[in-house]
């Protein structure tokens, strides 16, 4: 690209300073891109506009390093690199969301006390920065806009529904995350405290035996006295891990990560009994048009939006309550067999597919472990739940162009048949192929009639 082009490119691009970084020692990313970073790497320009996702963390191992423009490579084309544990050699990936703006330069600072880069804030900082912009061009990477590194055709797919309104309803005012989730401690305490009450029950249930209790005094004794420094350092332990969580609370409940809540087992309306409990408890169309009015306000993209954002902050920052969200939305748009039919969500659906068939593709094969697979709705924790939600969406999709209805589906459902018996070897039922030449097949002869109508023997008579 010639300088002139350039300079446009310059000017019309976002920019992301990256000041007082860690030298050697900082993986910094920002949506499918992600690098380890040298001591001349002070951001990233040409950004383009719109809704992108910065990343980074610490390596605490020795890692071999590369200087800024050294870009970890993909297991494939289209394919994103993840490093398993969050990072290459490090502890937490933390990242936010921004949605950039054309010309706008974003500042990252590096605080040193709290190992954590910070945004600037101040206006008058901002401007200062944005003036003398110029400095820091030789000291700043490339977003790969141009081919063939450039991973922006790609990233769009995964982004295209994310906009300003999803990144304000969903994450905090800083648009910040972390791989550290709230909710899995909150799980974790809930299941302590269920298996401290059964082992209490079982104690108290064991048979008391006069004369053993006496033979067994020393060493029932001793056992008490085991247990009581057991009990104090667990009651240390606790008090400290309540400290932390409330010291966390007070903080800022802006903090949070806000994804729109929804119980896949609670399907059907209050009140419900009988036959309507059975049905919608199997079906989901009545949870997902009640989520998909009330909550989204029948808006397709501000639902496919979090959709998308759940997904990549679940592949980037690895943060498992982003995990829950994709993989609930995931079963209650695959069991929605009512929605599937209605013409009502015909565009909601049909973006799902294509949405997840874009995801699906840009993924490891083995991204996914089993126990993460299990399905919420069985004990199994083997089950993959993705694999049956695919096969009852084709099921659905089947049905539904059997009957000549939603026929937008049939393409879309072919595509992503085809990649996951690719990627997966997973076996979607449905012949998409077929019942598209056939609804082809039909077309023409219905055009075939209509012209014999017109220009045969039984044509109508214009009367003047």
């Amino acid at each position: 690209m010639d300088n002139e082009n350039l300079k446009k490119l310059f000017k019309a691009g976002a920019i992301l300073l990256v000041l007082d970084a860690p030298q050697s020692q900082l993986e910094f990313g920002i949506d499918v891109n992600c690098w380890n970073t040298g001591p001349r790497f002070k951001g990233i320009k040409f950004i383009p506009p719109g809704a992108h996702f910065v990343y980074y963390s610490l390596h605490n191992t020795k890692t071999t390093q590369s200087n800024s423009q050294d870009s970890l490579e993909g297991e494939g084309e289209g394919t994103i690199q993840v490093t398993e544990g969050g990072v290459t050699g490090g502890d937490v990936r933390i990242g936010f969301w921004r949605l950039f703006e054309s010309g706008e330069v974003v500042v990252m600072k590096w605080n040193a006390y709290n190992e954590e880069m910070e945004l600037e804030k101040d206006k008058d900082q901002l401007a200062r920065y944005k003036a003398g912009i110029q400095e820091f061009d030789p000291f700043l990477g490339p977003y790969p806009l141009l081919p063939p590194e450039s991973t922006y055709p790609a990233w769009l797919k995964l982004s295209d529904h994310i906009s300003r309104a999803t990144i304000g309803k969903v994450f905090p005012a800083d648009g910040f995350v972390n791989s550290h989730d709230d909710q899995l401690e909150d799980e974790l305490a809930r299941a302590t405290k269920i298996i401290d009450r059964q082992q209490k029950k079982e104690k108290e249930e064991l048979p008391q035996a006069g004369s053993s209790s006496r033979t067994m005094g020393p060493i029932r004794e001793e056992e008490n006295t085991v247990e009581m420094e057991t009990n104090s350092e667990a009651q240390h332990l606790q008090e400290q891990s309540k400290d932390r969580t409330t010291m966390r609370k007070s903080e800022s409940k802006d903090n949070l990560v806000k994804f729109t809540p929804f119980d896949l087992r609670s399907s059907f309306r209050k009140g419900a009994v009988g036959e309507e409990v059975t049905r919608y408890s199997l079906d989901k169309s009545w949870l997902l048009n009640n989520l998909f009015t009330t909550a989204y306000n029948s808006d397709v993209s501000l639902f496919l939006g979090e959709y998308q954002a759940a997904f990549v902050t679940m592949l980037l920052s690895y943060h498992l309550g982003a995990f829950r969200q994709w993989k609930s939305m995931t079963i209650l748009l695959c069991q929605s067999t009512e929605a599937s039919l209605s013409p009502n969500y015909t565009r909601l659906i049909s973006g799902f597919i294509g949405t997840l068939h874009q995801q699906l593709v840009s993924i490891p094969s083995n991204f996914f472990m089993d126990l993460l697979f299990a399905s919420p709705d069985q004990d199994d924790m083997t089950a993959n739940f993705l694999e049956q939600g695919l096969k009852m969406l084709g099921r659905n999709v089947q049905a539904a162009l059997r009957r000549g209805m939603c026929l937008e589906f049939r393409k879309p459902m072919h595509a992503l048949q085809k990649s996951v018996l690719e990627s997966f070897e997973w076996k979607i039922p449905g012949d998409f192929k077929k019942i598209q030449q056939v609804l082809e097949m039909q077309a023409q002869s219905d055009d075939d009639d209509d012209d014999y109508e017109e220009e045969g023997e039984y044509a109508p008579v214009i009367v003047e």
